[in-house]
């Protein structure tokens, strides 16, 4: 089974309500999650990231807020819990990649795994192109 890593800007696009290709992809993704064709893998601090930011953005209410959380429940996806080998490794990718500590993370976790990190965000894309592992959300075929 294929497996991707996802940082938070690929989760965000599940709470997006934007139609645009990056979102179209995002769901794609979730999609093929719950019909087992892929498994999806992220860190536990992007949980937390993501529910910040759907916080903040101010567009969405407690109780959405609720739901949203009960649909990641629902969705079954592998969470990996803090580890110091992974943190020393996003660190150093952090830092190495002029990137936050949030995004290498993803980046230090499929290195980990040996599977694709996809990110939705272009900034940091453009950043760890070098890296064979990563993609783009908006370059992933599926």
């Amino acid at each position: 089974m294929i497996r991707y890593a996802l940082d938070t800007s690929v989760l965000l696009h599940w709470f997006s309500q934007t139609s645009d290709q990056d979102t179209e992809r995002a769901l794609r993704l979730r999609q093929e999650h719950l019909d087992q064709s892929i498994e999806l893998i992220v860190l536990d601090q992007v949980i937390y990231e993501l529910i910040h930011v759907l916080k903040e953005s101010r567009r969405i209410d407690c109780d959405q807020l609720a739901t949203a959380l009960a649909s990641l429940e629902f969705m079954h996806i592998t969470i990996v819990p803090y580890s110091y080998d992974l943190l020393n490794k996003a660190a150093k990718i952090a830092f190495e990649h002029d990137i936050s500590t949030f995004a290498a993370g993803a980046v230090a976790l499929s290195a980990n795994l040996r599977c694709q990190m996809v990110t939705a965000d272009e900034l940091v894309y453009r950043k760890i192109s070098t890296l064979p592992w990563t993609i783009l959300l908006a370059n992933l075929t599926l």
